[in-house]
């Protein structure tokens, strides 16, 4: 039985996602790019780096000493010369370093601040297969990111969009604004993590119940966890109120689960902390 854990909550106002996308492009053109990279393989020997502005992220951990990218390239424009202009103007640049691949959208956004202006759209949807002992640093600004069956360690931030992790072994951070956060263990964490959205819930699926101690905030939202948990210290903030010295604790609390062990952080400021356990 999932149990919940006592929070006090704080009411702030909660933050809308905004999109910039439009309903009136008149032209499409579509492209499927890919790509393959050989790197060496075991724990953390190869490394993907993924730094994109629109469009998803998903990856996929196997056997083997490659990294394979499927790129879905997708431009919507206001008239011909736009698209051209589109074309032009944005590119996925895939380069390896090594043992490392990056892929790098590149375009007026990145250098020029009247790149809103311009009356186009390009999406990078990303599908690519990587050795599963690979590192993992994923970016993009509007898109989700979905990772499966990897072990290395990962770096994981999105603005716009959901996190979602299956079968991981590795440690590291998952971030988002908007967006849940979803990561399931095929191994607990053995250093310290964490996982942060603004407005969604975070959802951690442990191997089995866990030595782990805990940092947990949430501003509207219930803590739950499968597992027994006992309360540890936790500081407070204190300030003066009128002739008062009034003390908060912020939605923040810390609690160990088992004996103790790595810190694993949960933040959200909009939405449930769900700690569940496989076993």
């Amino acid at each position: 039985m999932k149990r919940s854990i006592a929070l006090f909550l704080l009411t702030i106002p909660i933050l809308a996602a905004r999109s910039n996308d439009s309903d009136q492009w008149r032209e499409e053109e579509r492209e499927t790019i890919h790509k393959t990279f050989h790197v060496a393989t075991g724990e953390n020997a190869a490394k993907l780096i993924a730094d994109q502005v629109n469009g998803y992220v998903h990856v996929t951990g196997g056997g083997g000493s490659e990294i394979q990218v499927t790129v879905e390239k997708r431009i919507r424009a206001e008239s011909k010369s736009d698209l051209a202009d589109a074309r032009k103007e944005v590119k996925l640049d895939m380069t390896q370093e090594g043992n490392s691949v990056k892929l790098y959208e590149d375009g007026p956004f990145r250098h020029d601040d009247g790149w809103r202006h311009r009356h186009y759209s390009v999406v990078f949807e990303c599908d690519i297969q990587v050795p599963s002992g690979a590192s993992l640093d994923l970016h993009t600004m509007n898109g989700s990111i979905e990772v499966k069956n990897t072990t290395g360690d990962y770096k994981v931030h999105t603005m716009n969009g959901r996190v979602e992790m299956d079968d991981i072994g590795g440690t590291g951070s998952v971030e988002t604004m908007n967006g849940g956060v979803h990561v399931a263990f095929n191994r607990n964490p053995s250093r310290e993590s964490s996982f942060r959205t603004m407005n969604g819930s975070v959802d951690l699926y442990f191997h089995s119940d866990p030595d782990a101690d805990f940092n947990l905030e949430t501003m509207h939202g219930g803590v739950y966890a499968d597992f027994d948990v006992t309360t540890l210290p936790t500081t407070v903030r204190g300030e003066i109120s009128g002739n008062r010295f009034v003390y908060r604790s912020g939605g923040n609390m810390k609690v160990r689960a088992g004996k103790g062990g790595p810190v694993l952080s949960l933040h959200t400021m909009n939405g449930a902390i769900r700690l569940h356990s496989k076993s």
